[in-house]
């Protein structure tokens, strides 16, 4: 027989440090964003720097004793290290905070920090049902908003586009639709990748003026088009041989997937290829994995019909299609997103 349980009072009590590791955890993205605004990493790629030398460094109305505050609480967030007076960049914010580094990714941050304001409003979400920051704020409605959008999905699409030719062969196809495209990365890697490929983005004006600016600087501008139009009502056209929807199914419903599916298909030649990378549950139960049940809130704030879709479905939707060989591919951690692809008959 079990003792009985003795604990009494506070001593019966779980420990609440959780809840304020939670009620507490914005003050470290305070700090990061502040950081990144005042691009204090930069001057720091150059050695280590005493809290005056950055200001001077970062120019402007800058007070030393706020920023030796905000360097100290970089250092205890693991992005600095200091040695006396004089602070560093950890190992993590030189390879990713520095202006000008290829790995640069500080723009991927500032959509974060844009998207504060909304997650502020969940409850008002779920009283309303309604986004408190409406998708046309980020495709194209405020030009700041939408260029800090279009290229912190640039930062992030890069690394998924350089694996993408060990999951697919587009050796010899010569067509591709790049459905709701947005910054065109995808586009621009696979091209690269594939002798004789070329490509027409798809995705809505506002978008595709930052879009234009990527594509122009890749070196392969000259195979790519560029369609202005709303994927679910524009006609996408015939002759492809490759379908990329990448990105944005999480912003439709389970019917307009489906539709987005069958206007892939109808755009495709037989023997064609269609692709489909996003953020997916992993099954039906629509609670795993953690970082999908986030992101499926997300986009409840940031869109009307927003939120994420399980991968099986989405498999089962292509099969319904008419896709045949239909596939899932885990891409590698700690990428959060799953490549599902099938062909066209």
């Amino acid at each position: 027989m079990a003792a009985p349980d003795t604990k009494t009072g506070a001593d019966a009590l779980p420990n609440p440090s959780r809840l304020m590791q939670m009620g507490l955890a914005y003050r470290s993205s305070a700090v990061l964003f502040a950081a990144l605004e005042l691009d204090v990493f930069t001057p720091l790629a150059g050695g280590p720097r005493t809290a005056a030398e950055v200001a001077d460094a970062i120019g402007g109305p800058v007070q030393v004793a706020p920023l030796r505050g905000l360097l100290d609480a970089l250092t205890a967030e693991g992005l600095l290290t200091v040695d006396g007076d004089r602070y560093a960049n950890s190992d993590l914010a030189a390879a990713y905070l520095v202006k000008g580094r290829p790995t640069y990714s500080a723009n991927s941050f500032k959509y974060v920090e844009n998207l504060y304001p909304a997650w502020g409003r969940l409850a008002d979400l779920v009283r309303t049902g309604k986004p408190p920051m409406p998708a046309e704020v980020m495709l194209g409605q405020d030009k700041a908003v939408t260029r800090a959008f279009v290229l912190a999905m640039h930062e992030r699409a890069v690394g998924i586009g350089s694996v993408l030719k060990h999951f697919v062969d587009l050796s010899g196809r010569t067509r591709l639709i790049d459905v709701g495209g947005g910054p065109g990365t995808y586009t621009v890697e696979l091209v690269r990748q594939t002798p004789g490929l070329t490509s027409t983005v798809l995705d809505v004006p506002g978008v595709l003026e930052v879009t234009r600016e990527l594509v122009d600087k890749s070196g392969v501008g000259d195979r790519i088009t560029l369609m202005p139009g709303d994927y679910l009502t524009s006609a996408f056209g015939t002759g492809f041989d490759v379908a990329l929807l990448s990105g944005m199914m999480h912003r439709e419903t389970p019917a307009n997937c489906q539709l987005l599916l069958r206007k892939a298909f109808a755009a495709l030649d037989p023997g064609s290829l269609v692709m489909v990378s996003d953020v997916f549950f992993d099954d039906a139960t629509k609670r795993t994995p953690p970082f999908a049940v986030h992101f499926a809130l997300n986009m409840m704030l940031t869109s009307d019909d927003g939120s994420a879709h399980a991968m099986t479905d989405m498999a089962d939707w292509m099969r319904e299609t008419g896709f045949v060989d239909v596939t899932l591919h885990p891409l590698p951690k700690p990428n959060p997103h799953t490549l599902i692809t099938g062909k066209r008959p």
